[in-house]
Parts: C-alpha cells; sequence; structure tokens
C-alpha cells in the first residue's frame, strides 16, 4: 500500500514559496528568474512523482492533500481513499473508523 507522506507536501508548498520569492526579487537582481525557473520545474516534476493517487496514478492538488489529513482525501478521478502519513517512524497507518 503506497501512501503519501507530508514531507511531499511540505517540500512542494516551499517549492511554491520560493518560486514566488524569486519571481518577486527578479524584478530588482535579473539572475532571480533563473531561480525561480528551477523552483517552478521542481514543484511540477515533484509533484507529477510524489502527489498521486496509490491506485490510479492520477495527480492530486497538495491543498487537497493538506486538507486530508484531518478530513480525510480521496482522488479526483476514482474516488479512492488517500492516506496522509504524518509521522515518519509510522510505516502502516491505521484505517479511520466510523
Amino acid at each position: 500500500m503506497r501512501v503519501v507522506k507530508l514531507l511531499d507536501i511540505i517540500i512542494e508548498y516551499v517549492l511554491m514559496l520560493a518560486f514566488a520569492v524569486m519571481l518577486v526579487a527578479g524584478v530588482f537582481r535579473p539572475w532571480c528568474f533563473v531561480a525561480a525557473a528551477i523552483a517552478l520545474a521542481g514543484y511540477f516534476i515533484w509533484g507529477a512523482l510524489r502527489l498521486r493517487c496509490p491506485k490510479c496514478g492520477g495527480q492530486v492538488e497538495p491543498g487537497a492533500l493538506l486538507r486530508g489529513i484531518r478530513h480525510g482525501c480521496h482522488c479526483p478521478e476514482c474516488g479512492h481513499e488517500i492516506i496522509v502519513v504524518t509521522r515518519v517512524n509510522r510505516s502502516i497507518p491505521e484505517k479511520r473508523g466510523k
């Protein structure tokens, strides 16, 4: 069973923030546009490789996964529940009881 880790979601948000900061800094220093392009490429690559549904492989938004920590998240394509692991040492997440 493949799960999505919280660290992957945080890295995605850090890349978004780096892109925004470098884009604004590029107004004053033109070489910052290159760093913004690298951050944007990293954002798309990281999301394409790590933030996917375990069942169908469809891409899921990082905002939906972040909300999925508390309220549960489902794949927009197949409807499969995606489990977000918040601790590193927890290998198999327990099922949410109702």
